[in-house]
């Protein structure tokens, strides 16, 4: 027995990966806060008082200090000014102008300005020591003081840096879990819009894309009975409408039968008119059968069954069964046969059966005694039938809507004994054979056009 899957809602999924982000983000900070404490530890960090620490340990000899030997016991990067009681300036590290202002925010009882805090140290013969600190951490490397911001800065840069890398990483982890639980989606609904419906819908670990599944799933089901009867009916129907075609012909000829028999008596003229008639009205209903039947083969699926066949004796066959249909006609064929590959990979009956609708269709529209025009060639791996009569042509109407089941078009280029059947039932069968049917109007021939596109491999 399969292990079940365990089953959350998105909501719950979410928040589980907001504890984790949240998690991380603490990681984060003990971490980076552990690292500062071990890097001041083992000396590779200064704490931010370590100015001002270091000048009270010396304070001592600040005030005691020759003037001239005072810098020697002033931290590095922390300023000095040694005034008198007036506040006139005796010696400092910095410009004249900068310790007059810095006088100034002492005397105003502040003890910061100017990026510095200060300490005030009262020196022997009264004169007044004023040193200046910053209060900011900083490495205790002069390379990493020169091309590194302060620990503080380093250190807030840091967590920023590695924040963002945490969002990044916690929403490709949540997008790729939503995006396994899409796949599954979308899988599904493609099959059902390809109706493939003979597949097993795999359920995911999201309620509510789980919920969408379930609601597709009953969507399958109920679309493969559908199909599945409307596929019966459709088949019944046909096979109805088949055998009730071959059964009609069975009184008909009855009929045709007694009517040939009734021409060989003695008639009148009318008798022979009525007789004529019927004659007529027979051959009528027998087109209409073979339409029938006709259209009920041409539904059916055929499985295209390409083998290797010789060109030239395909050709051949072609051009003998194309001269048979025009003689009815007394029409002239006028043959193009370039050079073509020794053999080819094509169903054989399947063509031969396309290009004879569109000949035979050619011929009914040509006029007595006129040319036909069929070419032959390969064009980029394609071999190309080329087909030009002498009718009238295709309208707009007919280039567009020719290839459809039972579309006659114009008048004047359909007649009683067509009913629109050919060239569907020929664009079909090519298509069936990846190939392509193209119509269009012939400028050599100034009538129809019909160019049959075929793969040779």
């Amino acid at each position: 027995m399969g292990r079940l899957k365990k089953v959350k809602s998105i909501s719950k999924v979410f928040r589980f990966y907001i504890i984790i982000f949240i998690l991380l983000v603490a990681a984060q900070v003990v971490g980076l806060f552990i690292f500062f404490q071990v890097g001041m530890n083992i000396g590779l960090i200064n704490p931010a008082n370590y100015y001002e620490q270091k000048i009270e340990r010396n304070r001592n000899e600040i005030e005691t200090a020759n003037i001239d030997d005072l810098q020697n016991y002033i931290p590095e990067n922390c300023v000095y000014f040694v005034y008198d009681s007036k506040g006139n300036i005796i010696n400092t590290n910095r410009d004249i102008d900068f310790a007059e202002e810095i006088w100034n925010i002492i005397s105003n009882g502040r003890t910061s300005g100017k990026g510095y805090y200060y300490k005030v140290i009262m020196r022997n013969n009264n004169e007044v020591c004023i040193t200046g600190y910053t209060l900011n951490a900083f490495f205790n490397n002069k390379y990493m003081n020169k091309y590194f911001p302060n620990p503080e800065i380093f250190f807030a840069l840091l967590f920023f840096v590695i924040f963002i890398l945490n969002i990044v990483m916690i929403s490709k982890q949540f997008g790729k879990r939503l995006s396994k639980e899409m796949k599954i989606l979308n899988k599904t609904t493609h099959n059902i819009t390809m109706e493939n419906l003979d597949f097993k819908i795999n359920y995911g670990n999201i309620e509510e894309i789980n919920a969408v599944l379930s609601a597709l799933d009953k969507m399958k089901k109920e679309l493969h009975d559908s199909l599945e009867k409307q596929w019966k009916l459709e088949n019944m129907r046909k096979s109805q409408i088949s055998a009730l075609a071959h059964d009609i012909k069975t009184p008909l000829a009855i009929i045709k039968g007694n009517s040939e028999l009734l021409g060989e008596l003695d008639l009148n003229s009318e008798q022979k008119i009525f007789n004529d008639e019927i004659q007529s009205e027979i051959s009528t209903i027998e087109d209409y059968l073979k339409i029938i039947i006709e259209i009920m083969n041409s539904n059916k699926t055929l499985k295209v069954e390409k083998k290797i066949v010789d060109t030239d004796e395909f050709i051949n066959d072609l051009i003998n069964t194309a001269m048979s249909i025009l003689s009815h006609k007394k029409l002239q064929l006028v043959k193009e046969i370039e050079e073509l590959p020794t053999q080819i990979n094509i169903d054989a009956d399947l063509l031969k059966r396309s290009l004879v609708n569109i000949i035979s269709n050619s011929v009914d529209f040509s006029p007595l005694g006129s040319k036909l025009f069929l070419s032959v060639k390969t064009y980029k791996n394609h071999i190309i039938f080329d087909i030009h009569d002498n009718g009238r042509g295709f309208t707009e109407e007919e280039i567009k809507y020719a290839k459809e089941e039972f579309f006659q078009g114009d008048k004047s280029r359909s007649n009683k004994n067509h009913y629109g059947m050919g060239l569907y039932i020929a664009n079909k069968f090519i298509t069936d054979h990846n190939g392509e049917l193209i119509l269009s109007n012939s400028e050599k021939l100034l009538g129809a056009r019909v160019t049959i596109r075929l793969p040779i491999n």
